[in-house]
């Protein structure tokens, strides 16, 4: 009886952590969202295949910034989901990754031997982690067609990424 006790008082408390954690998780989230960029700027970036594009021409597809750099193992953990989004989503969906923090040439060999098949730009005269108000690695920026950011997430899960994968469906329908 008395260890029965103990397993259900005990069993009461990792539910209580349970919450405590998912409210936290839920409420960072949120405040991610609401600190970051709500519209997709005016402003022009250099890509690394040496093009440049207004982030505001981009009106009419679904965007998605990944923001990371190469000594984030979270972030490299990503890469191949957002291949495999550009790759489903092509005709939608325009994939950017962003890196302030890497040498470009170091950056753009990662990006060579992963076969990404999506856009990158690093070193931009205005630091993009700055402007979106970046806190974490990785963080992912969905907007949608009109320019109007609807999902910000931080780190990196296999559930994160089914969540973003539905989201991007949603989105380009």
């Amino acid at each position: 009886m008395l260890q029965t006790n103990h397993n259900m008082k005990s069993k009461s408390i990792l539910r209580i952590i349970y919450v405590i954690i998912a409210i936290c998780v839920s409420h960072s989230v949120t405040a991610q969202k609401n600190k970051t960029m709500q519209v997709l700027p005016d402003i022009e970036i250099k890509l690394q295949d040496g093009d440049s594009l207004n982030l505001k021409d981009l009106k009419g597809k679904v965007v998605l910034l990944d923001f990371w750099y190469r000594g984030c193992y979270p972030c490299l953990k990503a890469v191949p989901h957002l291949i495999e989004l550009q790759e489903e989503f092509k005709d939608d969906l325009v994939v950017i990754g962003v890196n302030d923090f890497d040498i470009q040439e170091d950056a753009a060999d990662y990006f060579t031997y992963k076969k990404a098949n999506y856009r990158s730009t690093f070193k931009t005269k205005v630091s993009l982690y700055k402007l979106f108000n970046v806190e974490g690695f990785p963080t992912t920026l969905l907007y949608d067609k009109d320019g109007n950011l609807i999902k910000a997430d931080t780190g990196f899960s296999e559930g994160m990424m089914r969540s973003l994968r539905r989201a991007v469906k949603k989105a380009v329908q």
